[in-house]
């Protein structure tokens, strides 16, 4: 169903073929997997420090059967330039294309690590390392994180809240805004929004004013939504997020309209250090499910008693990266 296919954005799989990959992904993590990539290679490109993506992705291809290159930017490979018909007399050693075109002699997947480089947000939601990379390879594109998407996360959270629920339709999922001293990737809840719209669920976003997700990434939110009978809403009040909710999805992220601007964006974010996942937060919800991405700040984002509780799922999410990218690989790679 999805042989062949890049998996850069969510947006691009239909929710049946989302249910399909879930699927596969439970059929493997209860009965075994095979090798079925013997022979097979995967070059992974890390432009940006990584736990759980670069030990999911590395263990996943191999427990397959298959090699995996790690290789780290600017360690390991040289200098990318990634703009067009650039005259290369500056630092950059090597352009995009030619790091593309070459690993894809090697491998049979490559698969991008790259995040906000501090420019401008109407640059930066460009993701030009990975367009770069998607436009000049010839195999597979795997996104392990970039400026606008984490899909495999996503793809991982869909199969813990499957587990947990079963059918995701007109489930209640609030994806909410929570303090963090360093503002982090929007890539998370992206990908969990659109997620969330994919499987039907009834999904409420919570952050403070200045926080906004991407115009871009909201607007398919909605209208997936709208297309799947989910529902979408806004609001500012973290315990009107809560209330009801059959869980809560924590992240915390950085300010669109404030990005390249850390000094303002900084004591933006500082007038709200009490917005934190507490454990009487929880208990106004259906069933007490809490998760989050990880690496989680203790008592700053969510509160040991929240992240430590028997209904926590946040270990169980990272777990389940490995079984929905053991799936990608099999079925991208068949």
């Amino acid at each position: 169903m999805i042989q062949g296919r890049d998996v850069v954005t969510l947006e691009t799989f239909s929710p049946e073929e989302l249910r399909f990959v879930l699927d596969r992904a439970k059929d493997m993590k209860r009965d075994g997997h095979g090798t079925p990539l013997q022979g097979r290679a995967l070059a992974m490109v890390f432009f940006n420090p990584s736990l759980r993506t670069r030990a999911s992705f590395a263990i996943a291809f191999s427990s397959l059967g298959g090699t995996v290159v790690d290789l780290t930017a600017e360690r390991d490979i040289w200098n990318l330039e990634l703009r067009e018909g650039a005259v290369m007399a500056g630092v950059a050693e090597e352009h995009a294309k030619d790091a593309a075109r070459v690993l894809s002699e090697y491998a049979d997947a490559i698969a991008i690590r790259s995040l906000a480089r501090h420019d401008d947000w109407a640059t930066e939601r460009r993701d030009l390392v990975l367009v770069s990379f998607q436009k000049h390879a010839s195999v597979p594109l795997f996104n392990m994180e970039s400026v606008l998407e984490h899909p495999c996360q996503a793809w991982g959270d869909a199969l813990t809240l499957e587990e947990e629920f079963g059918d995701l339709r007109g489930k209640k999922l609030a994806l909410t805004w929570v303090y963090s001293p360093n503002a982090r990737p929007l890539a998370v809840p992206h990908a969990v929004g659109i997620m969330a719209a994919k499987m039907g669920m009834q999904l409420t976003i919570c952050h403070p004013e200045g926080y906004e997700l991407d115009h871009g990434a909201l607007d398919v939110v909605h209208r997936t939504a709208a297309e799947t009978g989910g529902t979408v809403r806004v609001t500012n009040d973290l315990t009107e997020a809560t209330t009801g909710a059959h869980a809560v999805y924590a992240a915390s992220w950085g300010s669109t309209n404030l990005h390249g601007r850390p000094d303002e964006e900084r004591h933006l974010r500082s007038r709200h250090t009490e917005r934190r996942i507490t454990a009487d937060l929880m208990a106004r919800t259906q069933s007490g499910r809490f998760l989050h991405s990880m690496p989680i700040r203790r008592n700053v984002e969510a509160d040991d008693a929240v992240i430590d509780a028997s209904s926590s799922l946040v270990i169980r999410q990272a777990g389940n990266r490995l079984h929905i990218q053991r799936a990608l690989f099999a079925e991208v790679l068949a």
